[in-house]
């Protein structure tokens, strides 16, 4: 036999407990199939198990044919586990079992079970009111204590009144009415008799459970299961009855104490059998196994084998034990017995497992005593032999320290005790010493203090957690201070942001702690907040579903969080602001890897590592408790606690842990009152204590009855259900010392660090409703309660209490000395974790996988343990790195996933692709089981009542089972919830269903286990229902998404959508809300009442006012839509949302969140949906969101567009949107086909000069060959549409050599229009390379008067921003075609259009023209894949955009083919190429893959690069553009990228025009970019987007181009809509008339209101009008309505002119230009910027206020605003020198004025801001002359001076009261101010350093040369201008008379040939400089006369202005002013002689 020599007791016992049973439970579980007796841990019915018919029917005669069945099974299992144990190593390990409670093992003596329905429902109503007196208990407690009431009420010998006394002695005192109701049920039982009906045989079931000594054959238990019926025949068959061990595990013995249990059966027994039996003995007896084996087969028949088997194998059990049943007398038995001890020691053991089984009572406690101390010895060796003490740390340090020699005492009371004395602590080793905090860093002190020097733990780590930055594990006990390292890597982490002067710089570091429970996150907050506030940092906890805002995130330094919500934050992969700044990451309690939660821990390192790439002595004392009645062992433990806290009664204080809320008050009660009744009370409190004072003080603030009742008498209770305050009231009594006794839940010991003395941890099991069972404390538990023994301050130790099961004594013994290895439990939740990998993007295949799960910690153990994870033990001699397993684990997860419809798994090629399901399932943390039971049941139809049934279907909760004493209070919840439940109440999901509907109704529960299930149930609801919704909402069924979308928010608000939707508000009393919802007033009425009308409605005037406040605060919404056609199958919608509510922090903190869907007329599907967040700071502005919806043929009568709040119940509003007068635009007409032809070659051209120009390729496309004849050989208009990238710029070639051909390039000119400036840049220098070179032509980039060709490139832009300039341009030709006699050739290109035929015919283009080819037409093929990411929040989306892009240039740009990448702005460009560098680098390793030349050949092209960021990426290959770099680098980059040295290039969406690199490979990386005019994310228009496309082939390379898009999920369908077909181009003009039709009228075009309409048919706009009329707000497309249509539009257009001054109107007719009209016209200003000018500036603004009206021009209107700017604008307006009144930081206007101000102060600003700032500038110089002249018609002198001088110092960047010599290049402030107070002669102006001698000048300078030549050339440059003037006729001027002003200007130029540029490092482009000369008067601050000029090196001026009216001297100032320098400007008196007008003339006239 297997056995060990502690016999099988000991035997079962050790390995019960030996670690590895209890370690790890990943292998362990499930590894079997699930055996159908198997106990399941619920309390199962016997009803129809029992049949009483059937009574006495295990009586055989013969053998019982289960017995051969028994023995059979046993042996066939036999024979396999031989098998298996050849071949392989088995595992033997037992498994330590949850002992589980069913019928069959509850049934100890007594437990009394109902025979009926009838009874069972009584003792069910018992049950459930024992256990709301008894307070949350287990099952077994409670029904003991049923079953000694029952026997009270049953025992008729009592009175009434006796029987409440014993029954009060049992449940403590029970009022009247419980107690009838107590006897009454007791009435209803019939079926009970005393003892029980169930008593067992006392030998067999009878064995004590909880000693449970099982009788072991062998190892593996796995028969336990089978045979659960230990069966018992008569005894003269002994021999073969030795079934195997029946549940209790008894071994059987005839004769035994049982026999005369046994009915009497052998009278009428067959002889036969008793002979074969002796015989059988016999044989049995002696002889060989073989021997016996064949004789006893040849005795019994064949087909007995496995029963020969069996008796072989046990034949000494047999012999021996029969013998010693047959023993005559006790004598006989005695020498039997020696005879078997001599006979060796497996005899022995059966002898032994025979006492133990036979024993009494007694004897089994004292073999059970001898069993432990034989287990503790055996613990003792273990240790003696191991030879690495270190390792064991606290283990077993010295012979006398060990902790065996403590005593062990038993005592008669049932429990028995074992001491473990403290270790001793090893003393110092040389050298080590406690560090003293005085000698820390000063800067580090303060985190100390009050601390005087670090533990021993902590100053071992000291060095390495405060200098270095290396990872740290540290493993100690609680309590060694493990918060004080962390607060050590804090304080390094802070130190590195540490400025020299003792500051630190917070913003660019965070740091995550994560803590494994909410309580512990509170604890460390505070305490983290308070040792840190020196330092400025801010400690925050991140808890719930809300996700921090921008602000906040940047003011938090340090998150602390849970595992879980760290685990969601970094899976939404969100904003970089987190994850990328997260510097350190602490991790608490990281031994919880072995817990449930383990997987979660294990994940987030895993992530985060590849993201990146002591105590106080404590006395323990354990009590194992060993009566096994649970009723007595419940009371015992009170009487145990009592009488350990009277121990240190006074002395000490006490802390006692219970496992519930409600047994924290009774065993203070019960501990109290024993204290009364035994007269022990006075120990507790001292009679005149200062504690009693307080204590009787406070007791009148708290709120809780059970602490008023206890505090007086110094005990107190603290659990998570009491008020904050009573909480916070008892930590500080206990802290201050004032309570002796704290009696507390678990929470307590991780939340909150309050040591005592003695902890008592009474009862070690504690209600789990998460696998819905009892269940022992987790180690980790009981470890971290123990660490609240012992206060660090006051004792030398501390006491640890257990009070605990016997059984469980062993398990807690051995986990105090052995310290656990822990094992990963990450296999549970592979397949989850995976999901949530492949949803980031960080796994995107199996390869990937496989190299994330080496990073876990499960890795790391297989490597260790392969065994436990079930590998051969030799497994890494042939897979070192365990590859195949862990490709097995991924492929098992990844078909799970995909069978669940997590992800689509291609099996060949290893790719994941993840679908709606695996992401929903991701974010809200959902198993893959619930997303396939949601998906698998979700019909569109459903209603509530499915809806939560489905809910609770889900696999979250598929432990919760229905107990027997909650039973009664289900039904009665049964009748209280409002929706309706189908199953019945014994279901459990009936049970969820109930208790969710509970919560939600706020119903209050009485049992413990209920509402710990409610608890558990109600945190997963919301998430579980919002991926509900999300899933129907995908799938867009409306119905069904509204209702899930209600549950959400009903669970959220916890309450029913039928109530009054006030109820979401606090602080309206009940009764009131009652009231209201009894009205059945409509909600939306109650928008439209009084405060007075509410107050009338409720009869309660006060609360009238509240109510009127909460209804307006109820967020509201008010809808307009606009519809606009695009094609006949989508119509575009603008919704414009206006809030109407009053926002209030407190209740709509930052955002109010809502869905925008859109639904079909049935209300049946949703068409579009989107998330729309309504920001504070935007509520008081309209909001509009644009988006497209398929509509079919015939149409709809409506849509509905539903905007329902995401939050608030009842927040909705329904908009519908009607089509009765929906006009479709016209069908389109088909596209041209190409045509099969033959390709043409070059020559083809005819004309060698020409064909020269075409070498790089011999024939043209066919495109090119289609259009060549109409372009090349004809003078038609031609419009050639055609996909990007189809070589249409050849085309337009053909035409400009048409056009040379014809005649000399003075009269055949061609003007080239570009809508985008780069296009216009990029063909300029195009073909200057090829007509100026290779024909001689002039390429210029100037208007010209006399055009022959015009060839307009990208027409279809006429339908985007800009587009309306396009369109005037092209109508202007046209119309100037139409007036002069030579023609005018057009030539118009554009990509596909649907409707081109409109586009072609307005340019003139006859069918032979027109070219219109399908999108597909490509010379080379394209492939899209177009992916969505359904990612709200943009920052996160592009952020999980980046693996994709990787894993599609990793996939289609294969062998180094070149990629482009097209991201939104120029931040994600640079991040976006760091992270392609990363994964490169983490996948290819040394190499970087998509560098295609070796690094030194790149070398020196990087050296010249400026941005360092592109500097490190272009050494991998990897390049970036956008509009910030510098031009040198732009160049390096393309022409690296064109040569193919580096195969990536990272460009702006900007960038795809202008720039010719060509790819194989496009990835469109995010199609929306921030508008800042809209607030909001738009989407790239399609124009660019087909752009981008076009890159993505290169002709004579590929045979096939490939583009990736990837972008938000709601926006696929419309880009594939648009991407495969044509789209269609709409005019815009109408929105942008005003400034067209000015122009037009200053120029002389329009003359008068028809020419104004005449002008408006030229237009595009006129075309589109008839065809999709509802798109410009047109109802139908007859004559008269496009008539009234213009006619009102030129109207409108002009009256806004004429009311701006622009334009007078005549005879309400004729039109002629005004002044301002002109200027705006010059200029190309709005003319509402020059309307703004002229009504604002007045003659006394000053210079705040000029700069305020410059920047209020509508041209800044545009100025972008991104999302996180407002901050910097914010800082910058703070520096700066005039201030706003409470500014609008996301208004351009301001950002226009703080740019400029941050320009003229040099503050430096960068990113975006610097390219606006460049904008602002560029614009300002032309409003600035646009003022100029706007403030001369005014005729102010003053403020004229003062806007030029601005102009100065725009262009210079400095202010006006700066020294001037800072426009000098390298002068700084300093240096100006050394030149000012040079001693000599202060040196103020240019000209004064100019006039220095050099020597001087050098000392004053101290400059190098370089900067000095510099300073020369500027000097030189300087304007140095002679003026002279004369005023004509001076001697001559008559009052009111013209007078002439003549001014010579000469430069001085220097020995220069020409002026040059102005020299201005701070203006953003080359600047030619110019001159105002004015005339002025300044006693009356008039200007009279004004001219601007340019200055080459000689001018002569006139100045024209009317002489004074009246007759006398006059004094006039002449200024010459610069706009582009400071300190040149030049002014002169001179003085008029005026006489009178006549004499003047007279004289003349004389002379």
């Amino acid at each position: 036999m297997s056995n060990l020599g502690g016999g099988a007791e000991a035997h079962a016992r050790f390995k019960q407990y030996e670690y590895r049973a209890n370690s790890s439970l990943v292998l362990t579980t499930d590894s079997r199939p699930r055996d159908t007796h198997e106990p399941t841990g619920k309390p199962e019915s016997l009803f129809g198990k029992i049949d009483p018919k059937s009574f006495g029917d295990r009586v055989a005669r013969g053998r019982a044919s289960e017995l051969e069945e028994k023995l059979e099974k046993a042996s066939k299992k036999k024979k396999e586990r031989e098998l298996a144990s050849e071949s392989g190593p088995t595992r033997s390990g037992k498994r330590r079992r949850v002992q589980e409670e069913s019928v069959l093992n509850v049934t100890e003596e007594g437990v009394y079970q109902p025979k009926t329905k009838e009874t069972r429902a009584a003792y069910e109503t018992m049950l459930s009111i024992i256990q709301q007196q008894m307070g949350g208990q287990q099952l077994t407690v409670v029904s003991g204590a049923a079953d000694e009431v029952l026997a009270v009420l049953k025992n008729d010998t009592y009175k009434n009144r006796d029987k409440k006394k014993e029954i009060e002695k049992l449940l403590g005192s029970i009022s009247a009415p419980v107690f009838d109701s107590l006897v009454n049920s007791g009435k209803m039982i019939t079926d009970y008799q005393e003892g029980g009906e169930a008593a067992p045989s006392a030998n067999g079931d009878g064995l004590d459970k909880e000693v449970g000594v099982a009788v072991e054959f062998e190892e593996n238990d796995d028969d336990d299961d089978e045979s659960d019926f230990g069966s018992v025949q008569d005894d003269d068959e002994e021999d073969e009855d030795i079934a195997e061990a029946g549940s209790a595990g008894g071994m059987q013995m005839g004769g035994g104490a049982g026999d005369e249990d046994l009915p009497d059966a052998d009278e009428g027994m067959n002889l036969n059998c008793q002979n074969l039996a002796e015989e059988a003995l016999k044989v049995l007896a002696e002889g060989e196994d073989r021997e016996i084996e064949n004789t006893l087969l040849t005795r019994l028949d064949y087909d007995r084998f496995n029963l020969v088997r069996f008796l072989v194998r046990n034949r000494w059990k047999i012999v021996w034990c029969t013998r010693l049943a047959r023993a005559e007398d006790q004598e006989e038995r005695k020498r039997i017995e020696e005879e078997m001890m001599e006979s060796g020691a497996d005899l022995a053991a059966i002898l032994e497992q025979l006492h133990a089984t036979r024993a009494t009572a007694k004897e089994r406690q004292k073999n059970l005593e001898k069993s432990i101390r034989e287990e503790a010895r055996r613990l003792k060796d273990e240790n003696a032999v191991d030879g690495d003490r270190g390792r064991r740390g606290l283990t077993d340090r010295d012979a006398d320290g060990g902790w065996l020699n403590g005593q062990r005492q038993m005592l008669d009371l049932g429990y028995e005790e074992v001491h473990i004395p403290a270790l001793k602590a090893r003393p110092l080793e040389k050298g080590e010493e406690l560090l003293k905090i005085s000698a820390m860093p000063d800067w580090a002190q303060p985190a100390f203090t009050g601390m005087t020097q670090l533990n021993r733990v902590q100053s071992k780590v000291y060095q390495t957690a405060l200098f270095s930055a290396e990872n740290i594990l540290l493993c100690a006990p609680t309590g060694a201070g493990k918060t004080n390292v962390a607060v050590l890597t804090i304080l390094q982490q802070i130190a590195l942001h540490r400025a020299p002067d003792g500051s630190f710089d917070h913003s660019n570091y965070k740091i995550v702690y994560v803590a494994p429970m909410k309580a512990l996150v509170a604890e460390v907050v505070g305490n983290l907040s308070n040792r840190l506030k020196d330092y400025g940092v801010n400690v925050k906890e991140l808890s719930g579903d809300q996700t921090l805002t921008r602000q906040q995130i940047d003011d938090i330094q340090i998150i602390v969080m849970t595992p879980e919500k760290w685990d969601i934050i970094t899976r939404k992969s969100g904003d970089r602001t987190y994850t990328q700044l997260v510097k350190l990451l602490i991790i608490d309690e990281i031994h919880l890897l072995h817990d449930n939660r383990g997987p979660v821990l294990e994940s987030i390192v895993a992530r985060t590592v590849r993201q990146i790439e002591s105590s106080k002595e404590n006395i323990r004392l354990y009590i194992g408790i060993t009566v096994k009645k649970p009723l007595q062992r419940f009371q015992l433990m009170n009487d145990v606690c009592y009488e350990k806290v009277l121990a240190v009664a006074g002395k000490q204080q006490v802390l006692i842990f219970v496992h519930s809320r409600k047994e924290t008050a009774k065993t203070a009660r019960a501990i109290r009152d024993t204290a009364l009744a035994n007269d022990t009370l006075g120990r507790f409190l001292k009679e005149d204590s200062v504690s009693r004072e307080i204590l009787h003080d406070q007791t009148d603030l708290v709120k809780s009855n059970d602490l008023k009742d206890l505090l007086p008498y110094g005990f107190a209770v603290h659990h998570a259900g009491m008020a904050r305050a009573d909480r916070q009231l008892v930590e500080e009594l206990f802290a201050d010392g004032h309570v002796q006794v704290l009696v507390s839940t678990t929470t307590l010991a991780w939340g909150v660090n309050l040591p005592a003395h003695t902890v008592i941890i009474k009862g070690t099991q504690i209600y789990n409703p998460e696998k819905g069972a009892w269940t022992e404390l987790s180690p980790l538990d009981v470890m971290q309660m123990l660490g609240r023994a012992g206060r660090p301050q006051y004792d030398t130790y501390g006491e640890g209490i257990i009070i605990t099961g016997h059984t469980e004594l062993q398990f807690y013994l051995s986990l105090m000395n052995q310290q656990l290895p822990i094992e990963s439990q990450f296999i549970s939740r592979l397949a989850d974790q995976l999901n949530a990998e492949i949803v980031l993007g960080t796994v995107q295949n199996a390869r990937e996988a496989l190299n994330w799960i080496g990073y876990t910690y499960l890795y790391i153990r297989m490597l260790r343990n392969p065994t436990l994870y079930g590998l051969a033990p030799d497994v890494l001699d042939k897979d070192l790195t365990l590859e195949e397993r862990r490709a097995d684990l991924i492929h098992s997860a990844a078909i799970i996933l995909d069978k669940n419809n997590l992800i689509k798994y291609d099996r060949k090629s290893g790719y994941f692709q993840v679908t709606d399901l695996g992401r929903i399932a991701s974010y809200y943390y959902i198993t893959h089981g619930t997303i396939s039971t949601y998906n698998e049941h979700l019909k569109p139809t459903m209603g509530d009542i499915e809806l939560c049934r489905l809910f609770s279907l889900s696999e979250e909760f598929k432990y919760v089972t229905v107990r027997q004493d909650e039973k009664v209070e289900l039904a009665k919840l049964l009748d209280r919830v409002p929706i309706p439940i189908k199953e019945s109440s014994e279901e459990p999901s009936a049970k969820i269903n109930v208790l969710l509907q509970a919560y939600i109704s706020q119903l209050k529960l009485e049992g413990l286990s209920l509402t710990s299930d409610m608890v558990y149930i109600t945190q997963s609801a919301a998430r579980l229902i919002r991926a509900l919704f999300e899933i129907v909402l995908k799938r867009g069924w409306a119905q069904l998404a509204e209702k899930a979308l209600n549950l959400c928010k009903m669970v959220q608000k916890r309450m029913w959508n039928v109530q009054t939707p006030l109820r979401q508000f606090t602080g309206i009393p009940n009764e009131i809300l009652m009231k209201l919802e009894k009205k059945e007033l409509a909600w939306d009425r109650y928008y439209d009442l009084s405060s007075q009308e509410l107050g009338e409605l409720i009869r309660q005037q006060k609360m009238g006012r509240t109510l009127h406040k909460f209804s307006h605060q109820f967020p509201k919404l008010n809808l307009a839509a606009h519809v606009q056609p695009i094609t006949r199958s989508v119509f575009g919608v603008e919704l414009t949302i206006t809030p109407d509510f009053q926002w209030d922090d407190r209740i709509h903190g930052y955002v109010e969140p809502f869905w925008v869907i859109v639904e079909d007329n049935d209300g049946e599907y949703i068409l579009h949906h989107e998330y729309f967040m309504l920001k504070k700071q935007y509520i008081d502005e309209d909001h509009t969101l644009n988006f497209t919806v398929p509509i079919s043929e015939p149409l709809p009568p409506q849509y509905f567009i539903v905007v329902v709040s995401d939050r608030w119940l009842g927040s909705q509003t329904v908009l519908p949107v009607s089509f009765r007068h929906l006009i479709l635009p016209e069908k389109y007409p088909p596209p041209t086909e190409l045509l099969d032809l033959q390709p043409l070659p070059v020559t083809a051209l005819r004309n060698p000069s020409y064909e020269a120009l075409y070498q790089e390729f011999r024939h043209f496309n066919p495109v090119q060959t289609q259009v060549f004849t109409v372009l090349y050989n004809t003078d038609d208009n031609v419009l050639v549409a055609a996909p990007t990238g189809s070589g249409k710029t050849i085309c337009a070639e053909f035409a400009i050599l048409r056009n040379h051909q014809k005649g000399p390039d003075s009269t055949m000119r061609v003007v080239y229009i570009a809508p985008i400036e780069a296009l216009a840049k990029e063909r300029y220098r195009d073909w200057e390379r090829k007509f100026s070179k290779g024909l001689g032509l002039r390429v210029q980039r100037k208007y010209v008067q006399q055009v022959s060709l015009f060839i307009i490139d990208e027409l279809h832009l006429i339908g985007r921003h800009g587009g309306p300039v396009l369109e005037v341009i092209v109508s202007r030709m046209r119309y100037i075609a139409s007036q002069v006699e030579n023609k005018i050739r057009i030539v118009a290109l554009s990509t596909s259009l649907a409707n081109a035929k409109d586009l072609g015919e307005w340019i003139g283009a006859s069918s032979r023209g027109l070219f219109n080819f399908p999108p597909g037409v490509r010379p080379v093929p394209l492939e899209i894949h177009i992916q969505g990411v359904d990612i709200a929040n943009f920052e996160a989306r592009m952020q999980a955009m980046t693996k994709p892009t990787y894993t599609a240039i990793s996939l289609h740009a294969k062998n180094g083919k070149p990629a482009v990448v097209y991201v939104p702005t120029r931040k994600h460009a640079s991040l976006t190429a760091v992270d392609l560098v990363t994964y490169a680098s983490a996948n290819s390793g040394e190499k970087p893959i998509f560098l295609l030349h070796s690094w030194e050949e790149l070398q020196p092209f990087t050296d010249k690069i400026k941005d360092s960021t592109l500097k490190t990426t272009l050494s991998y290959g990897v390049g970036f553009l956008h509009e910030g770099l510098s031009s040198t680098d732009k160049e390096i980059v393309s022409q690296l990228f064109e040569a193919g040295w580096i195969q990536v290039c990272v460009m702006t969406s900007s960038m795809c025009w202008g720039t010719p690199s060509l790819a194989h490979l496009v990835v469109v990386m995010g199609t929306q970019y921030y508008d800042g005019r809209e607030n909001a994310h738009t989407d790239y228009p399609v124009t660019d987007l087909l752009q981008m496309m076009g890159h993505a082939s290169r002709p004579l390379l590929d045979k096939s181009g490939k583009c990736v898009i990837l972008c938000h999920a709601p926006r696929k369908e419309y880009y594939k809509k648009f991407l495969y077909e044509a789209f269609p181009v709409e005019s815009h003009l109408h929105h942008y008339l005003h400034d067209n039709l000015n122009a037009e009228i200053v120029v002389g075009v329009i003359e008068n209101k028809q020419d104004a309409v005449d002008y408006l048919t030229w237009t595009f706009m006129y075309r589109r009008l008839a065809q999709n009329p509802n798109y410009y707000n047109l109802q139908g497309v007859s004559h008269r309505h496009l008539s009234d249509f213009l006619s009102e539009l030129v109207e409108n257009t002009l009256s806004d002119l004429e009311a701006s001054k622009c334009v007078a109107i005549e005879d309400d007719m004729d039109l002629s230009p005004l002044n301002l009209g002109m200027i705006a016209s010059y200029y190309y200003i709005s003319y509402t910027t020059i309307e703004r000018f002229s009504s604002s500036l007045t003659s006394k603004t000053k210079l705040k206020g000029l700069l305020e009206i410059l920047a209020s021009a509508s041209e800044y209107s545009l100025l972008p605003v991104r999302p996180g700017e407002e901050e910097l604008i914010r800082k910058l307006i703070h520096h700066q020198r005039f201030s706003f009144e409470n500014p609008k930081y996301i208004d351009p206007h301001v950002k226009a004025n703080a740019l400029l101000q941050a320009h003229f102060s040099r503050h430096p600003v960068g990113g975006n801001l610097a390219a606006d700032q460049r904008e602002v500038l560029l614009s300002a110089s032309r409003l600035l002359q646009a003022m100029v002249d706007v403030i001369s018609s005014n005729g102010w002198l003053n403020l004229a001076l003062l806007a030029m001088e601005v102009s100065q110092m725009v262009t210079q960047g400095m202010w006006e009261r700066d020294s001037m010599l800072l426009q000098l290049p390298h002068f700084t402030k300093e240096l100006a101010k050394r030149c000012q107070e040079n001693l000599g002669k202060p040196i103020e102006s240019v000209f004064d350093l100019v006039e220095m001698e050099d020597d001087e000048r050098r000392n004053l300078l101290q400059m190098p040369d370089s900067q000095l030549l510099d300073i020369a050339r500027f000097c030189n440059r300087f304007p140095n201008i002679d003026m002279s003037y004369e005023v004509v006729e001076s001697d001559n001027i008559g009052a009111g008379e013209d007078v002439t002003l003549v001014v010579t200007l000469e430069r001085d130029l220097e020995g220069r040939s020409e002026v040059g540029p102005v020299d201005a490092l701070r203006y953003p482009k080359a600047k030619e400089e110019g001159w105002w000369l004015v005339v002025g008067d300044t006693k009356s601050n008039q200007l009279l006369a004004i001219k601007r000029i340019t200055l080459q090196r000689k001018s002569k001026v006139k100045l024209d202005f009317v002489a004074p009216p009246e007759v006398r001297k006059k004094t006039y100032t002449l200024y010459y002013m610069c706009d582009s320098y400071l300190g040149c400007d030049q002014e002169y008196n001179f003085t008029l002689d005026v006489k009178e007008a006549g004499a003047a003339e007279d004289d003349s006239g004389k002379e």
